[in-house]
């Protein structure tokens, strides 16, 4: 019996260590949050449609796109980093390039960040 309540003893000295370190880890998150910096944030979203051969196919999945955008919000410079299907790769990057974003800021100055975007297709 005296085992398993040190066992048990030492779980919870485990588990309030462990609370610690997270508490620790969520106030240097918020120190960050507070250095300045914010990211961009979509204002303006246009939803890729299919292609007829990817509908045909019945695809389903996800294109994942590398961007930079800019200082004014537009999407540049965007590239296929996780590829589907070489139509919906289009489609993906057709429709994000249209989105515009409220920029991201260092310091209350807009700034160009990079980002990845994660683009959706399923069918219903």
């Amino acid at each position: 019996m005296i085992t398993i309540k040190s066992d048990t003893l030492l779980v919870r000295r485990f588990h309030v260590v462990l609370i610690i370190a997270v508490l620790a880890c969520s106030a240097l998150v918020a120190q960050s949050d507070q250095a300045g910096r914010t990211i961009p944030v979509p204002v303006t979203k246009v939803e890729p449609a299919y292609t007829d051969e990817a509908r045909a196919a019945k695809i389903n999945g996800s294109v994942t796109l590398t961007v930079t955008i800019d200082n004014q919000g537009v999407p540049i410079e965007l590239h296929v980093l996780k590829s589907l299907d070489p139509g919906l790769d289009q489609r993906a990057l057709d429709a994000v390039s249209q989105w515009r974003f409220r920029p991201a800021t260092q310091d209350g100055e807009p700034v160009a960040f990079q980002a990845t975007i994660e683009v959706n297709f399923r069918l219903l």
